[in-house]
C-alpha cells in the first residue's frame, strides 16, 4: 500500500507547480510535452520487454506501470525546464543534465529503498545516457514545432 501511495503522490503532486505557469506558456510547450511523454512511454514498454527496470506495485496494474512517472514528474519537470531554458541550448542541457543525473542516481537509490522500483537489466549510467539522448530529441522537436508555427504565422500574415 505504501508503494501505491508513493506512486499516486508522484503522479499528482508535481501538477501543483503548474499553477505558477501561464496558459500561453503551457500551450506553447504542450506539443513537446506530449511528444516527450510518448517517447518515455515507448521506452517504458521496451523496459517491460527487456526488464530494464521493475516497478514493484504498479498504480494501475492493467496499464503501463510507468504512468505515474510519465505523467507526473517527467512531464512537469520537462515543462519547467523548457519554460526556464528554451532558447539557450547550453542552459537547457545543463539543467536537463542535472535533473537526469538526480533521477538516475540519488532518486533511483531512494526509489529502491522505498520499494517503488528497481533497476534490473540497465545500469544507472545507461539510464542517465538514455535520458540525455531523450532530452536532445525533445529540444530538436521543439525547434521543429517553433519553426512550423513561425512559418504558419508568416503565411497567415501574407494572406
Amino acid at each position: 500500500m505504501k508503494g501505491k501511495i508513493t506512486l499516486l503522490a508522484l503522479l499528482l503532486l508535481p501538477w501543483l507547480s503548474i499553477l505558477k505557469i501561464d496558459k500561453v506558456t503551457f500551450k506553447r510547450y504542450l506539443p513537446v510535452l506530449t511528444f516527450s511523454s510518448l517517447v518515455i512511454a515507448l521506452l517504458s514498454e521496451l523496459s517491460s520487454s527487456y526488464t530494464w527496470w521493475k516497478i514493484r506495485k504498479p498504480l494501475f496494474p492493467k496499464l503501463s506501470s510507468s504512468i505515474p512517472f510519465i505523467f507526473g514528474p517527467f512531464l512537469i519537470a520537462n515543462l519547467w525546464v523548457f519554460k526556464l531554458t528554451y532558447g539557450n541550448f547550453k542552459n537547457y542541457m545543463l539543467v536537463n543534465g542535472l535533473f537526469d543525473y538526480l533521477f538516475a542516481y540519488p532518486l533511483t537509490t531512494l526509489a529502491g529503498k522505498l520499494k517503488v522500483y528497481k533497476m534490473v537489466n540497465m545500469t544507472r549510467f545507461q539510464l542517465f545516457a538514455l535520458s540525455i539522448a531523450t532530452s536532445i530529441i525533445n529540444y530538436l522537436y521543439q525547434l521543429f514545432i517553433e519553426d512550423v508555427l513561425k512559418t504558419k504565422s508568416k503565411k497567415k500574415k501574407q494572406a
